[in-house]
């Protein structure tokens, strides 16, 4: 895969640690959940469930943030969680360092409840932030309550930001690249990346669906150290893929402006009128989406 500003090669090197540019599927992913014969249990009730659990998590647990305070560009240290007891009872909680944002989720009858997604940014980054439907090249971890890891990448791995669980979808924005040097030998360094961590309930998650090593209706906690990203733009019709998404609710899947079953992300006709997208989108390139009769819809969307 290419990266839209940087042409990175096969092999990269992070704090001096060579590792290889490949693209892989992850446990965070949508479609690695297995199936399960977990009853169905109701969303709202779930959520008000587990939001008390995570709320209490974060009250009773800090994280290392004093190994934070000095960090140098190219540091990363490791997020460790433990409780507030003993030699520890002075610590900062978790709960009093987090931000939070609301996602509404659709229960089995269309009606959302919004979920609570609590992410704290230890280091903001200095480049840009990706969108939800953007290649990503990041490190991470996920963990349970409990403290056992489901899934690391230690060296960045990349990952399709719309194929991943939302809760680990929705916080990826919330982070910057960081910046790159070019070594002598063709590796790379980089640094001042986005570092930080995010709590969500299993409705941002994989809800009933279990795995191995995901017991059904768990909430998780990912850490995630943001190296950089590529945007997306998957049918090459020059209508980036976060463009496609027509009603913003960050599902790449029903947007189907011209209903034929293929969605505008990687339809390069949207509109289906004979004239493809990258043919009507913005042909005189002032960054605005043409829209030749005035209606108010653009070309590219426009049959008529």
């Amino acid at each position: 895969m290419l990266i839209n500003n940087i042409n990175l090669k096969p092999i990269f090197r992070l704090s001096s640690i060579f590792i290889f540019f490949i693209l892989i599927f992850c446990s965070c992913k949508k479609d690695e959940s297995s199936q399960s014969t977990v009853p169905l249990n109701d969303l709202t009730e779930q959520y008000i469930i587990e939001n008390d659990s995570i709320v209490q998590f974060m009250k009773s647990h800090f994280y290392n943030y004093q190994d934070f305070e000095n960090i140098t560009s190219y540091d990363s240290h490791n997020i460790i969680f433990d409780s507030i007891v003993g030699d520890n009872i002075d610590k900062t909680p978790i709960f009093d360092q987090v931000s939070t944002i609301q996602i509404g989720i659709k229960d089995e009858n269309d009606q959302i409840v919004n979920h609570n997604l609590y992410y704290h940014i230890i280091r903001n980054g200095k480049g840009e932030n990706p969108s939800v439907a953007d290649s990503v090249f990041v490190s991470y971890q996920g963990l349970l309550f409990d403290g056992k890891s489901f899934d690391s990448r230690e060296n960045p791995i990349w990952m399709e930001g719309k194929n991943l669980i939302r809760g680990f979808q929705e916080f990826l924005p919330l982070l910057k690249k960081g910046d790159v040097t070019i070594n002598n030998n063709g590796t790379y360094n980089f640094f001042d990346f986005g570092i930080g961590f995010v709590i969500f309930p299993s409705g941002l998650g994989y809800f009933q669906n279990g795995s191995i090593s995901i017991p059904p209706y768990s909430p998780l906690i990912f850490k995630v150290d943001m190296m950089t990203f590529s945007r997306t733009d998957h049918d090459n019709d020059t209508v980036l893929t976060i463009d496609e998404d027509i009603d913003g609710d960050h599902n790449f899947n029903n947007d189907d402006t011209d209903s034929d079953n293929i969605p505008n992300y990687v339809d390069n006709d949207d509109d289906n009128d004979g004239v493809l997208t990258r043919n009507e989108y913005d042909t005189n390139n002032d960054g605005i989406p043409d829209d030749s009769d005035g209606d108010g819809i653009p070309d590219y969307l426009d049959s008529n």
